[in-house]
């Protein structure tokens, strides 16, 4: 009868969740570090790059509309083809995307309407 009552005690003495709050937003760990997904390598969201189909391009750039998580622009082969209906997971990496950096397209981008946020990765 003891055993069980002072497991279930040091159960509730162990530290839950992801360790120290560090603060800020989790996955960043440091102001300016890289979103989720992209880990100490760099490199492309594994969501976004199975969106570029059985090849991901040498130099994969991104565009996306702020307004829609939902879809984005892909350059493939010097035109960049719309994907959508994005399921949740993928519309998470869409928005860690927004907070890189923006790059100049090496093509002309799409009229839609609104400036599209694109994205490099090496």
């Amino acid at each position: 009868m003891l055993v069980p009552i002072l497991l279930s005690a040091a159960l509730l003495a162990m530290p839950q969740g992801r360790g120290h709050d560090r603060g800020g937003p989790p996955g960043l760990a440091k102001k300016g570090g890289v979103p989720p997904g992209l880990a100490k390598k760099g490199g492309m969201p594994p969501g976004l790059a199975k969106k570029f189909g059985p090849r991901i391009p040498e130099r994969p750039y991104i565009a996306v509309d702020p307004r829609y998580t939902d879809r984005a622009y892909f350059l493939i082969d010097g035109r960049w083809e719309l994907r959508r209906g994005f399921d949740v997971s993928l519309q998470a990496e869409v928005r860690d995307t927004l907070r890189l950096a923006p790059v100049p397209p090496p093509v002309p981008l799409p009229r839609i309407g609104v400036d599209l946020h694109v994205v490099l990765f090496n």
